[in-house]
């Protein structure tokens, strides 16, 4: 009975609805829940995630004790485009370097004045440097003798000695050179050959003033023989009865001199030219200084500067070695004919010289 009271006061209830023109909607049963509207609810409104990770960092404030609207002045301060936490306007503590970097100049050094820098570039104005003094050159001895195993040809067959000598007085020179053939060879082929060289002492070194050439070989005599006029600057030369004369070279030796020449004087490896006189001729000498090596000897092993003459067809040429351990001294000596054969070889076997 009750059921059917209840009943027809929902149809009544329909139909006055109906001839009204009231409507609504029943609601109906959803399963996907409606969407949160925090601003019409009493709870806490829900606030948007923090850009800045550090932000997680806060407590979350309880409704309990609501957070005053303090930080607005700040965030004046510092306008942004878009709404960011309070955390982001302060800056990080690794871009804070930077920051200091671009704002204080001042702890860059300050760059120190023209004035006080060194030169580097040259001053038209001012006078060019001097040059560096040369070296000083090397002094013989006052008194020296040198011993050599005299040999023949490419067999390395001792035929006889060498003996080369020099004194020095005061501000003169004498170069002396004697071989010969002793022993067995002497008995089928004698052959002597002497070298004298005299001269001055100068700042650019040896400068002769006489050169004798002398061979005798079977009897017969050789003899050619120059004088050096460097007043002049001519030079005379050939055999004793057929002198002739020619310009002087400034730097001009001879046969005996060059070789101590060379000593005295620092060398590089490298080519050089020296005018020189066998006293028949007078030649350009393109020497080829080598490196230094070690040289066997009847004296021992030896480090000496190689110093080879250029070789010219059909001209005879030389070759020497200078002891760097003994003052540059030539202690082997090479001759060889106009063919470019060795025609002999002195191997140095004794050096002495005086102390002072």
């Amino acid at each position: 009975m009750r059921k059917l009271a209840y009943f027809v006061a929902l149809s009544m209830i329909a139909h006055i609805a109906l001839v009204s023109g009231l409507s609504f909607e029943l609601s109906r049963r959803d399963n996907t829940p409606p969407p949160l509207q925090a601003r019409l609810l009493p709870a806490e409104p829900v606030r948007p995630e923090p850009a800045s990770p550090r932000a997680k960092t806060q407590p979350r404030k309880t409704k309990s004790t609501p957070q005053p609207v303090v930080a607005a002045p700040q965030i004046a301060a510092a306008p942004r485009s878009d709404p960011a936490p309070l955390l982001d306007a302060a800056p990080l503590p690794d871009a804070e370097p930077v920051q200091r970097s671009q704002t204080q100049p001042a702890t860059v050094p300050a760059p120190v004045p023209a004035t006080e820098q060194p030169a580097i570039v040259a001053d038209p104005e001012r006078a060019p440097a001097a040059a560096p003094a040369p070296a000083p050159l090397r002094r013989l001895p006052r008194k020296g003798e040198i011993t050599y195993v005299l040999y023949l040809g490419n067999d390395k067959f001792s035929v006889g000695a060498t003996y080369q000598a020099w004194e020095i007085h005061d501000d003169s020179y004498r170069l002396t050179s004697v071989s010969e053939t002793t022993g067995l060879v002497a008995l089928f082929r004698r052959e002597r050959r002497s070298y004298e060289s005299v001269g001055r002492l100068t700042a650019a070194g040896l400068r002769p003033e006489f050169f004798a050439n002398q061979r005798v070989r079977s009897g017969r005599s050789e003899n050619a023989r120059a004088s050096f006029d460097w007043d002049a600057k001519t030079i005379k030369l050939g055999r004793t009865q057929e002198q002739r004369t020619m310009a002087l070279p400034a730097d001009a030796q001879d046969l005996m001199s060059f070789m101590y020449q060379l000593g005295s004087r620092p060398l590089a490896p490298g080519r050089i030219e020296v005018p020189i006189t066998n006293g028949w001729k007078l030649e350009r000498y393109q020497l080829d200084v080598g490196a230094e090596e070690l040289l066997q000897t009847p004296f021992g092993v030896l480090r000496a500067l190689p110093i080879k003459q250029v070789r010219e067809a059909g001209q005879e040429s030389i070759e020497l070695w200078l002891a760097t351990e003994y003052r540059l001294l030539p202690v082997r000596i090479r001759f060889f004919d106009r063919e470019g054969e060795p025609a002999g070889e002195q191997s140095v076997s004794d050096i002495r010289v005086s102390e002072d």
